[in-house]
């Protein structure tokens, strides 16, 4: 159990020109680095076609998926109206083109469940940590080697069918869908085929971009959502956790400062490019330095805290 602190956005709450600072939407910026992606994406292909090389092709297919990994974090975005909030329609067509659609979803169906895990984030009435607690590769804690496990069966495709079906279906974030979603879906996986029909990127298609996505992606994905959510020590504030990377965890892990989770739980109206300072602003708090979950690193911090034993007991085997 644990004290209730005081709330903790109390210090950005005193000051609202400094919040409403923080929140104004940066759409250029959210656009371009969308773009950017996507040309990476292309780069990294190209390379790979050129160099012929299995090494050389499967580290381009790790970096792939840390921008696919980035991509979905943009979507994440738009799914908060972070494009445009007085012209919702073009913010989810956006969104859906250039982030969603690619990985069978859509931005519509990723905010309806989302917006309800966001309301009661650690309980009973998250519909993302229940779905996720179903199922034995998201019950904490266990030992280490089964964490480096399951992110190696991750790593292997061993879970990428169910979990996209977990996704697209069980989720909704790709059924029940408004009419323009559903038409908009259908152009564009029209325009995709006749796109690779018309180069031939069959081949291309499915090494480096569906490969990628049913292998380093999964987990990638699955470690982050191990960070946002996962091994916490109760509902509400403490459900959310900031993980502090590195370098070489941010290329890899934690693209546009989706690892400031706790962060952004607090302030979702906070674009991606100012968490990192919200953070700072937050930490100054002493409240909230005393309360928040902040974990050191990935590979370091979040796998002692998953692999903890509970107070009166062993990690679950």
């Amino acid at each position: 159990m644990h004290d209730t602190p005081p709330d903790p956005r109390s210090l950005l709450l005193r000051d609202r020109e400094l919040l409403r600072q923080l929140s104004r939407p940066a759409p250029a910026r959210l656009l371009m680095q969308t773009l950017l992606e996507w040309v990476y994406i292309s780069m990294l292909a190209a390379l790979a076609v050129w160099l012929s090389h299995l090494a050389a092709s499967l580290a381009c297919m790790l970096l792939i998926a840390t921008r696919q990994n980035a991509l979905l974090v943009l979507m994440h975005e738009y799914s908060h109206f972070q494009f445009s909030r007085r012209h919702p329609w073009l913010n989810d067509l956006l969104g859906d083109l250039l982030t969603a659609f690619p990985f069978f979803i859509s931005v519509h169906g990723f905010r309806r469940n989302h917006l309800a895990h966001h309301r009661a984030p650690g309980t009973d009435a998250d519909p993302n940590l229940q779905a996720a607690l179903r199922k034995p590769q998201y019950q904490y804690p266990k030992p280490r080697k089964h964490v480096l496990l399951e992110i190696a069966r991750h790593a292997a495709g061993w879970y990428t069918l169910n979990e996209l079906k977990r996704y697209t279906l069980d989720a909704g974030m790709a059924t029940s869908l408004p009419l323009r979603v559903h038409a908009a879906r259908a152009a564009f996986a029209i325009a995709v085929l006749a796109g690779v029909w018309a180069f031939d990127l069959w081949r291309e298609v499915l090494l480096y971009w569906l490969l990628p996505m049913a292998t380093f992606f999964m987990a990638i994905l699955y470690l982050r959502d191990l960070g946002e959510h996962f091994g916490m020590p109760g509902p509400g504030f403490y459900a959310s956790r900031t993980v502090l990377a590195g370098p070489l965890e941010r290329l890899l892990i934690c693209q546009n400062g989706v690892n400031f989770h706790a962060e952004h739980h607090l302030f979702p109206s906070v674009p991606f490019l100012r968490l990192r300072r919200l953070h700072d602003l937050l930490m100054e708090d002493s409240h909230y330095r005393r309360h928040a979950v902040i974990t050191h690193g990935y590979l370091h911090g979040l796998l002692a805290e998953l692999s903890r034993e509970p107070e009166g007991g062993a990690p679950a085997e």
